[in-house]
């Protein structure tokens, strides 16, 4: 069936375009419709199957009832559960999403951020890495009516935001090697930046009475974002520990790199957590099945997914509510392999 225009609803009903627009917008015009013409235009274009061009109302400066989410979908740790959570979330209220990867890359953000402003998408929800820098985005931010930014320390900006705390869950991690008798708790992430990880790490280490001669940091950098992350963690290990396992817990950045030590500590044979204590980060869904059960910390997804709807939705009904900043405290999960 080919798709009805205004002209069509038009000509269908009788009126002119004009009147067809004002009926069909809602009456955001000065042109008087009285009801019998309101019904006779609703009824030709139910009859029609008349569907308004979304786009095209964005552009001349209306709503098009679309949210822009705007993530890293590769990971290391997928965000999928999360962007179908708020995407269900925006299409309870009548909003469509429009999903697109940020490729971890500044200049690809830069480029979707400009296309929707092109297509004339009212909101966005968007995860930027700590590298990043938040002035890149600025000025891209202030065209959208609501702009709700997801990171993991704050950020000097205009757009409302939710960190995502991990201070609080690490600690957790620390207090749980200390008592249970671990003596040589060390962390196994990428060297940066150091305050999202290292810095609380190490903290509660010296707050419990662990101090080392030596940093007890074991660090693997990914070279790009396709590449393996459990063999750059495999390698990163053998490199760093070519004769010895100079730990007795390990701290790991993600879950992936918990697995990779997993396996490195059986070929020392060594064993989980007799020998070592693990614990991963993200709590991925498989961490519960694995053999031992992977301690993890969780990051509160549908907490985040819940505080996202609101402070998104609070903006387009309020865009005079001064920028807001909601923190989500991640919680440690404690099984089988952290002892």
């Amino acid at each position: 069936m080919p798709v009805a225009s205004l002209k069509n609803v038009a000509e269908s009903s009788g009126v002119s375009i004009a009147t067809v627009s004002q009926v069909l917008s809602g009456g955001k015009s000065n042109i008087r419709v009285s009801a019998a013409t309101r019904r006779k235009v609703l009824s030709a274009a139910r009859e029609l199957n008349y569907h308004p061009n979304i786009m095209a109302r964005g552009l001349r400066g209306g709503k098009t009832q679309t949210v822009g989410i705007l993530f890293s979908l590769k990971g290391p740790h997928s965000p999928t559960e999360m962007v179908q959570m708020i995407a269900r979330k925006v299409h309870g209220h009548h909003y469509v999403s429009q999903v697109s990867d940020t490729l971890c890359e500044t200049r690809v953000v830069q480029r979707v951020l400009r296309d929707y402003i092109r297509r004339g998408v009212d909101a966005v929800v968007i995860q930027l890495m700590l590298d990043m820098r938040i002035e890149e985005f600025e000025d891209l931010f202030s065209a959208f009516k609501a702009v709700v930014l997801i990171r993991s320390i704050p950020a000097d900006t205009t757009a409302d935001q939710i960190v995502l705390a991990r201070q609080r869950a690490i600690y957790d991690a620390v207090d749980h090697f200390v008592d249970a008798g671990r003596k040589r708790p060390m962390i196994f992430v990428p060297p940066s930046p150091r305050e999202e990880k290292i810095e609380p790490f190490l903290q509660r280490l010296q707050e419990r009475g662990l101090v080392y001669q030596e940093e007890p940091t074991i660090f693997y950098q990914r070279k790009s974002a396709v590449t393996n992350l459990a063999d750059v963690a495999w390698d990163a290990l053998e490199t760093r520990c070519p004769d010895s396992v100079p730990f007795d817990a390990l701290l790991c950045g993600t879950d992936e790199t918990a697995i990779a030590a997993y396996r490195w500590l059986a070929k020392r044979d060594k064993q989980v957590p007799r020998d070592v204590a693990v614990v991963g980060f993200n709590d991925s869904t498989y961490a519960k099945y694995l053999m031992p059960a992977l301690a993890s910390i969780n990051r509160q997804d549908e907490e985040v997914a819940q505080l996202v709807e609101k402070m998104l939705f609070d903006r387009l009904e309020n865009p005079d509510l001064p920028p807001q900043r909601k923190d989500v405290h991640m919680t440690f999960i404690p099984r089988v392999s952290a002892g």
